[in-house]
């Protein structure tokens, strides 16, 4: 028990802070949390539907195909408002989005840029 204790120097601090604490608004004691309760996140602290969504558009030529990854290399023109040209992979949103891409084709693609980050959602040959 802290008025007990042997040092009345550090019961005097004890006392302070405790005295401090609520003048703070901070907490005194916090529990862990047991491990089947959801303990949010800094990202769950949002919800999806308040982040924005931005579309892009750019034009490039396929180097580079990896269907089960869902990931398609493109050396791609600047496209405005997001990066400069150069030569990249990019997450595609589906399977369906590389169906009939092969390598060397130019194409036009859209971009997302939203929860999951970059991904592609549409190709089209150029």
């Amino acid at each position: 028990m802290l008025l007990g204790h042997k040092n009345r120097s550090h019961c005097r601090f004890g006392l302070l802070a405790l005295a401090l604490v609520p003048m703070l608004g901070m907490t005194v004691c916090r529990r862990a949390p047991k491990a089947t309760e959801h303990v949010p996140s800094a990202a769950s602290a949002t919800p999806a539907a308040t982040v924005e969504t931005k579309t892009y558009h750019g034009v490039g030529v396929v180097k580079a195909i990896h269907p089960k990854d869902l990931v398609i290399e493109i050396d791609h023109e600047a496209i405005p408002d997001l990066m400069p040209a150069m030569q990249m992979a990019f997450y595609v949103k589906d399977k369906s989005v590389l169906q009939g891409v092969k390598l060397e084709d130019r194409i036009e693609f859209t971009l997302e840029n939203g929860v999951g980050g970059l991904k592609i959602t549409e190709i089209g040959r150029k």
